[in-house]
């Protein structure tokens, strides 16, 4: 007996979405029967999961990671399904936090903060995505490997943000910046309705626009698109300076919504760009599914810490999130895919 995935026919499939929803149950059920194994219980993990996602202050306080995960997923997931295959979401989230920063703490200060807060996110966009860019030329024009390519400039974002706090930008003894004035401050839900704005369109520029057809098809019939006009270069060169763009706003936004000042960085970065890469195979690839995606992994981002505050080891809590992302990943799978048991 073999147990195979056929593709589901165009009028077979599924919506994904009610799928995800019944993934997400199945995770949190599996997670609190896994919570017999854990100090507090089933009923203790239970209770822990109800205390903090019927907590508005808990929602309100995950926010500010929003930005930064889904506008990468949603960047991301247009830049997959060209087969560009980066991980650049990373460098380019921090280098769109430092120019955010430079620009609001140096140059910016004298302008009405509305203002100022908008120069300041155009060009972190801008600098995501002639990053972003850098990865998609060398792709086209050298051949070289995307990921390698974009891991290496991933470090290179963290060895820039090390040199500066340690440096020209540091304030006190410490490895780190002076925070930017509180005029420049924002909450986490406008850094979340401006990502979800940003995402929006995308999407739009995805099923109302010649890109959409060029990014599915390269991927899955080259020569054909070439022969309909379509040019796969400039098909990269776009989705590569569109998800550099979308990493570099959410750093923005992050720097401006939550940390406020640059920090020294271990080699792995902020992480948030990494978590966008799940995020954005977690939405199918589609931009407008990152909206969800990216919610669900900030929220199990935050609840690392206040689920540890309630009793659970940090080992089990990894393990839960674990379980709710893989049992959400694996039902949106099979909107598009059948089982199929063959015998012999």
């Amino acid at each position: 007996m073999r147990i195979a995935l056929e593709p589901r026919g165009p009028t077979e499939k599924r919506n994904p979405l009610l799928y995800g929803l019944a993934g997400l149950a199945a995770g949190f059920a599996l997670s609190i029967l896994l919570g017999a194994l854990t100090p507090v219980g089933v009923t203790g993990v239970a209770r822990a999961l109800y205390v903090n996602l019927s907590e508005p202050r808990f929602w309100l306080l995950s926010l500010p990671y929003f930005a930064p995960i889904a506008a990468s997923a949603a960047g991301l997931a247009l830049a997959y399904r060209a087969g560009f295959i980066t991980i650049g979401s990373e460098g380019q989230v921090i280098l769109g936090a430092v120019v955010a920063y430079g620009l609001l703490y140096f140059m910016l200060s004298q302008l009405h903060p509305v203002l100022a807060l908008a120069v300041a996110m155009a060009a972190a966009a801008l600098a995501g995505a002639l990053y972003g860019l850098v990865v998609g030329a060398l792709r086209v024009y050298l051949g070289a490997n995307e990921t390698l390519v974009s891991l290496m400039l991933n470090y290179i974002a963290v060895a820039l943000v090390n040199y500066l706090v340690a440096g020209p930008w540091q304030s006190g003894p410490f490895t780190r910046t002076e925070p930017l004035p509180d005029r420049f401050w924002i909450s986490g839900l406008a850094s979340a309705i401006v990502t979800t704005v940003f995402i929006v369109l995308l999407e739009a520029l995805y099923v109302y626009t010649r890109l959409g057809i060029a990014v599915d098809s390269i991927s899955r019939a080259r020569r054909a698109a070439e022969t309909y006009g379509v040019d796969p270069g400039r098909a990269i060169l776009v989705v590569a300076a569109l998800a550099g763009a979308a990493a570099g706003l959410g750093g923005g936004l992050y720097m401006a919504a939550e940390q406020h000042q640059l920090l020294s960085l271990g080699k792995q970065g902020l992480g948030y760009g990494y978590m966008g890469i799940l995020a954005a195979w977690l939405a199918g690839l589609r931009p407008a599914a990152t909206i969800a995606a990216g919610l669900l992994i900030t929220l199990l981002y935050n609840m690392f810490v206040s689920l540890q505050l309630q009793g659970i080891p940090a080992s089990f809590v990894l393990a839960f999130e674990a379980v709710i992302v893989l049992s959400v990943l694996a039902s949106t799978t099979l909107s598009r895919y059948r089982v199929v048991i063959r015998h012999g």
